[in-house]
């Protein structure tokens, strides 16, 4: 890295303007629940590195879908896309406590990356990575010119994504009940009755707790190299302090996963779907750094309440609405059908201590993570 900053001052690059690129891929769907609608956008980065999934119905009951917002490349992203939602169908409790589930399956696939290089053959076993993928039960995402930090496949020990890592923000419907579990800094908002309500917190590290647990791993809260204002980063790398794979933040031998300065231990929060549940919106920060929650709510229900515009449309209006990109956009719009819901297994399944209540205050989210944590 050094010898590539020098060789730069001695041959200063010549900076062009590359416009961003706007274009869309654009997906919609429905059930007898819900009816959906997903865009993308690769923006003005110089690759795309978002994906998403959706499994309209998971199994007879259930609905899911996540967005996995990537830094550093985009095959971690695009692992958690093709895998998250089948190693939930598959967990032992995703029947009886989907909580639960989804915090083992943010663990696993951190597992899965620091095992072995068998998570990112699996991605594409034919080899090139510069390309356009649609990957099969709803699940798509974007690679191009992707490259996996600190590994090549030509070493004989296997090094695990050291500075590669994606966010998870996932959302399950079953029942009468919405359950999010969030990883990063992707967000989830439901709309009721026009008021936005946060179904996830952005995992920063300037947060109380979070801050207080990168700096007990022995971290510190830094700016990026010459960069003398803005926000301060994990070790003066990572903008976000919970996030799956990014090991060279997960060094520290005498802890925990949980207790590491990045985890990749979710958050989970949830909703009851009642006669004023509207909609929700799950997005990256390319959406969110341009539109607050309550700037999106207001634009999505008056595009709905027009009648003129299907959910796809409204999509990418929303992302036309992020102009000019400075990042990676997707977003993914789910609308209820409010039919009669009597079920509420969901409910039923989480202890006491786990009740989930999206009345509590945004700066004391609901999560699965142990006491010791803090």
């Amino acid at each position: 890295m050094k010898l590539l900053f020098i060789q730069q001052m001695i041959n200063p690059p010549v900076l062009t303007y590359t416009p961003p690129v706007t274009a869309k891929v654009s997906d919609a769907g429905e059930n007898d629940r819900v009816k959906y609608a997903s865009s993308t956008m690769q923006g003005a980065r110089p690759s795309m590195e978002d994906a998403l999934a959706v499994e309209l119905d998971l199994d007879e009951t259930t609905s899911f879908f996540g967005v996995y917002d990537g830094h550093g490349g985009a095959k971690v992203a695009m692992y958690c896309a093709k895998q998250f939602h089948n190693m939930l169908l598959r967990d032992e409790d995703f029947l009886n406590n989907l909580p639960k589930a989804i915090k083992s399956v943010c663990s696993r696939l951190d597992d899965d990356l620091r095992r072995s290089n068998a998570w990112s053959v699996s991605l594409n076993p034919h080899g090139s990575f510069n390309c356009f993928q649609f990957l099969n039960t709803g699940v798509f995402a974007s690679l191009w010119r992707a490259m996996e930090l600190g590994f090549s496949p030509c070493q004989g020990t296997y090094v695990p994504p050291l500075h590669e890592g994606s966010t998870a923000c996932v959302v399950t419907i079953r029942g009468n009940q919405i359950i999010v579990g969030n990883v990063g800094d992707s967000r989830c908002v439901l709309s009721r009755n026009g008021q936005a309500i946060a179904l996830s917190i952005d995992h920063k590290p300037t947060i109380p707790n979070e801050c207080e647990r990168i700096l007990r791993a022995g971290g510190q809260l830094l700016r990026p190299d010459r960069v003398e204002t803005g926000p301060s980063y994990v070790q003066g790398m990572l903008a976000m302090s919970r996030a799956i794979g990014d090991f060279a933040l997960k060094q520290n031998r005498n802890m925990l996963p949980s207790q590491q300065m990045v985890t990749c231990i979710p958050d989970i929060r949830g909703a009851n779907i009642t006669d004023d549940t509207e909609f929700l919106v799950i997005a990256s920060d390319g959406v969110w750094d341009h539109m607050s929650n309550k700037q999106v709510v207001s634009f999505v229900r008056q595009k709905l309440r027009s009648g003129r515009n299907s959910l796809g449309k409204i999509c990418e209006m929303l992302l036309d609405r992020c102009l000019p990109p400075r990042d990676n956009a997707t977003v993914i719009l789910v609308q209820f059908k409010h039919i009669a819901q009597e079920s509420n297994e969901v409910a039923d399944a989480i202890s006491t201590d786990e009740q989930l209540n999206v009345d509590n205050p945004i700066d004391n989210p609901i999560s699965t993570e142990q006491p010791h944590k803090h």
